[in-house]
């Protein structure tokens, strides 16, 4: 299964010659997520930093994607595809979900909410109206239920997302191409780094709130805990329990 959006291979260009003691603690998987809380926890068994989860998810589809639907699907959604549907998962009437998909147990997928692309939707958590979900990973209890776009990100646990939130995922400062060919990089600590990706939105911490209408540029780290406060945009590296204004 290709991945044709990922176009870099970029192991050695982000940690040359790596140990788990030179890593970026503000990349650390455990920084953001209580990884009690992430679904299927073995999918993301060699991720040691955030910037490999997606990848993890992608090669975990590519060999485990099927069609198993043992959720409560009403007659009226549209479920395509490779797409697993545990006990005590629902899908409501109008929604779409397009495989390879998994929508973990007691998850909830409300009406005219569409989920395509290689999406993990985790347990408790809500996908609401006209919300739109692709290529990303959304924890446990978490909301994103009122015309939300989450694009190539990874959501924590008991996290809200507020009403018409956008996670962007692609640099528009040059040509904008179908297939992306420009990498998404970050900004920590004065240093670029690169993620190894041409779509690539947002990491959102556990417990992180978001007001409404906002937008959040490619390349975004929230830490756990922080509170985003209404404004129009907010992108780059932001520290764990952070209050943002």
């Amino acid at each position: 299964m290709s991945v044709q959006y990922e176009t870099f291979s970029s192991e050695e260009r982000l940690w040359p010659g790596r140990t788990g003691d030179n890593i970026e603690e503000r990349l650390r998987v455990s920084y953001y997520f209580n990884q009690a809380e992430i679904p299927h926890p073995e999918i993301f068994e060699s991720c040691y930093n955030v910037l490999g989860m997606r990848g993890a998810m992608m090669s975990w589809f590519a060999g485990h994607a099927r069609r198993h639907i043992q959720g409560d699907v009403d007659r009226r959604a549209v479920v395509d595809g490779n797409v697993i549907v545990e006990p005590g998962a629902v899908i409501e009437a109008g929604a779409h979900v397009e495989g390879p998909a998994l929508i973990c147990a007691g998850a909830h997928i409300r009406p005219n909410a569409y989920v395509r692309d290689h999406v993990i939707i985790g347990p408790g958590s809500k996908i609401g109206h006209c919300t739109e979900v692709v290529r990303s990973l959304i924890m446990t209890r978490s909301l994103a239920t009122h015309m939300v776009f989450v694009g190539d990100s990874i959501v924590g646990s008991r996290v809200n997302i507020g009403s018409s939130c956008v996670t962007a995922n692609l640099r528009v400062d040059r040509e904008v191409t179908e297939p992306a060919t420009e990498e998404v990089v970050l900004r920590l600590s004065g240093r670029t780094i690169p993620t190894g990706q041409t779509k690539f939105g947002s990491v959102i911490g556990d417990r992180t709130r978001i007001a409404a209408l906002l937008t959040l540029a490619p390349g975004t780290l929230l830490g756990p805990g922080t509170v985003v406060y209404p404004r129009m945009q907010i992108g780059g590296v932001v520290p764990a329990n952070a209050e943002v204004r």
